[in-house]
């Protein structure tokens, strides 16, 4: 088995590490474990060998040498659904690395969305991996944005496909089949955004609503 050390959700298995690279180790002027910005060093390439270098504490400036073993990562039993289907992967994590419902990452050429962890038995919404007994998620690729277009004292529902980060906008122009609408305002879990040109991510977005554009016939 590999093993490699998670450096703010980056894994680094060998070679040089990047500057300002932040790792988590002990301050001797703190006296505890702060986040630390690398200044220079590399990954060896045995469990061994870790991490050497010189690194400087975020909290309190001090500049000193650390040495870091890498970590062995753990392997989750974990359940990605993708629509109607679902299928059981193992997936592995550093072991004290935070896993949180709601998280986003790429994995196996698929984004991935936590929806539920589960230790012992019981659901949490945040745990370190190697508490983690059972993870359920979700292919993220796409999102359905549900759009409401308002024709007078009638609405119609309809649906655009989106990847999770695209982004729509007040006053932007969607076009299903004949009708072009424009947007008027978009929900999202927090609140609802009204100003003209205000962008939202599509992964944000409960529900657009548009109205239709009236086409002028001369």
């Amino acid at each position: 088995m590999n093993y490699m050390i998670h450096l703010n959700k980056r894994i680094i298995v060998s070679g040089f590490m990047p500057e300002a690279t932040v790792i988590f180790t002990l301050c001797e002027s703190c006296g505890e474990e702060t986040p630390h910005r690398v200044l220079r060093g590399k990954m060896g390439a045995t469990p061994e060998s870790g991490f050497e270098g010189t690194v400087q504490c975020v909290t309190c400036k001090t500049i000193h040498s650390a040495h870091i073993p890498m970590e062995k990562p753990v392997s989750i039993h974990s359940v990605i659904s993708n629509g109607e289907l679902s299928e059981r992967k193992n997936i592995e994590f550093g072991p004290l690395e935070e896993v949180r419902v709601g998280e986003e990452f790429f994995w196996e050429d698929h984004n991935l969305q936590i929806t539920s962890i589960e230790i012992g038995g019981k659901r949490v919404n945040i745990s370190k991996a190697r508490e983690i007994s059972g993870l359920w998620l979700k292919i993220f690729d796409t999102v359905s944005v549900k759009v409401s277009i308002v024709r007078g004292p009638n609405t119609k529902s309809e649906k655009v496909e989106a990847a999770p980060d695209e982004e729509f906008a007040v006053g932007d122009m969607l076009e299903f089949g004949k009708d072009k609408v424009v947007i008027d305002k978009i929900k999202t879990t927090r609140r609802m955004v009204y100003r003209e040109g205000s962008t939202i991510e599509a992964r944000e977005i409960t529900r657009v609503y548009a109205k239709l554009i009236k086409e002028r016939t001369y």
